[in-house]
Parts: C-alpha cells; structure tokens; sequence
C-alpha cells in the first residue's frame, strides 16, 4: 500500500512541475549569431535567466546569454561570444530569473564551432 500511496503522490504532483525544454541551438558558432528555442506551458515562469555553460570543463560558465527573457517568445537570436572557446560539452541551462539556483531546464550537449577565416 506504501508503494502505492508514494507512487499516486507522484503521478498528482507530476503536472505542478514546470516543463520548460530547451533545443539545441541553430549552428552555434564563436561569434556569430545563433537562434535558440524552447518548449513550455503555462505552469512555466513568466521570464527567465539563460546561461551557456561547458560541462566537460567542470560546468564552467562561458556567457550570460539574457537575463528576463520572455518565456512565451519561445525562441530569441543572440550573438555568441567571439572568446568562446570551439568545443564539445556545451550547454543551455534555463534558470529561474530571481533564483539561478534553480534551474528549469538544461539543453543537450553541442559543440560550438570555430568562426570561418
């Protein structure tokens, strides 16, 4: 019955989570402009905060992509920065605007290419 009980308590509280979903960006590369899109419902935040981060440098911040982007826009262009290092391991993370403790949601990995020369 305890398994039971624990297992209805998920399935109810299941809809109260926020399902924010962020893509993969459009040919992201070191210094040109890329387009960035998300999923959400109407249980998400109105606006939320954005970071690019390197997981396989110890989750390392790389740039602030936008702070008070407008959820229902569902996709911004922005222009990455040129300092950015051409890796794999690179990662969206969505983050609530006034606490960037919680995260909403997080992107797949992706590599950010080299500018052409």
């Amino acid at each position: 019955m305890r398994v039971f009980t624990h297992s209805l308590l998920a399935a109810l509280a299941a809809p109260l989570i926020a399902a924010f979903t962020i893509d993969v960006p459009t040919n992201p590369t070191a210094g040109e402009v890329t387009e960035i899109n998300w999923t959400f419902t109407d249980r998400d935040p109105p606006t939320f905060s954005l970071f690019l981060t390197n997981a396989s440098n110890h989750f390392d911040l790389k740039a602030f992509i936008g702070n008070n982007l407008q959820t229902d826009l569902g996709q911004i262009h922005t222009l990455l920065p040129a300092t950015l290092r051409p890796a794999e391991g690179y990662s969206l993370h969505v983050v609530n605007a006034t606490n960037v403790d919680w995260v909403l949601a997080a992107s797949p990995a992706f590599a950010i290419a080299a500018p052409a020369s």
